[in-house]
């Protein structure tokens, strides 16, 4: 962990000590900095959980993580069930099992990382809960945080706006997510401006081409797959 991370989550703790606790869960975007927040108990004694997901691409189904969505999640990835209860289901035991004070939520401001936000607070709406929960957001080229209650209440409704309708929302919401949902939309449209780039650069390798989309298209968030799937539907 490089020095100025831990500056970022000591200042965290001079501001809010009880985040730090037993009965808070951490639900971090990703394998990658669950393992890296609890190899080294960033947080101290409070647990964590990785949200292994891509809410971004593929199907969704209204109720967040009941069988209809796993099943429809397993098959847009092209995996199993069993396999999608391995990498997404099993490691959120803690969420589903568990009951704390406060979530803390550890996402992103990208597009892919704010789609997988919002499928999280749906949830947290769909299953009643009633504790506290407070949004870490953070730019993936610096890990300054931004730390904000989030209030539920309308989540669940701009999930099924957004990711099963593909629509505007029609509540007010942080404009990180607003923006994030804007560029999901567009990217949603046959011709938008990530592939129309794809289309004009056909000469370039793959590995040239991911460089130039991750270099130009920051605010996606989209990984290595997501990209070479959009360059296979469009080569």
């Amino acid at each position: 962990m490089n020095i100025s991370k831990k500056f970022e989550i000591d200042r965290l703790r001079s501001e809010k000590n009880e985040l730090f606790d037993t009965d808070v869960l951490n639900i971090l975007n990703g394998q990658f900095m669950y393992e890296e927040f609890k190899n080294e108990k960033l947080m101290e004694e409070s647990d964590y959980a990785p949200f292994n997901e891509a809410m971004c691409v593929n199907r969704v189904t209204t109720r967040v993580f009941d069988e209809e969505f796993i099943k429809t999640r397993a098959a847009g990835h092209n995996n199993t069930v069993e396999n999608y209860i391995k990498k997404v289901i099993d490691p959120l035991e803690n969420l589903f099992m568990k009951e704390y004070k406060c979530i803390v939520l550890w996402f992103g401001e990208d597009m892919f990382c704010q789609m997988n936000l919002l499928t999280i607070l749906s949830y947290l709406e769909e299953s009643g809960y009633k504790g506290g929960v407070v949004l870490n957001s953070f730019r993936d080229d610096e890990f300054k945080v931004s730390q904000t209650e989030i209030k539920l209440g309308k989540y669940h409704s701009v999930y099924k706006e957004v990711l099963v309708n593909h629509e505007k929302p029609t509540v007010e919401l942080l404009p990180l997510m607003y923006q994030a949902i804007d560029l999901y939309l567009d990217i949603l449209k046959e011709d938008n401006a990530v592939v129309k780039f794809i289309s004009q650069n056909k000469d370039l390798s793959i590995s040239e081409l991911l460089n130039k989309l991750f270099n130009l298209f920051p605010t996606i968030g989209y990984g290595d797959s997501q990209y070479i799937e959009l360059i296979n539907r469009t080569k």
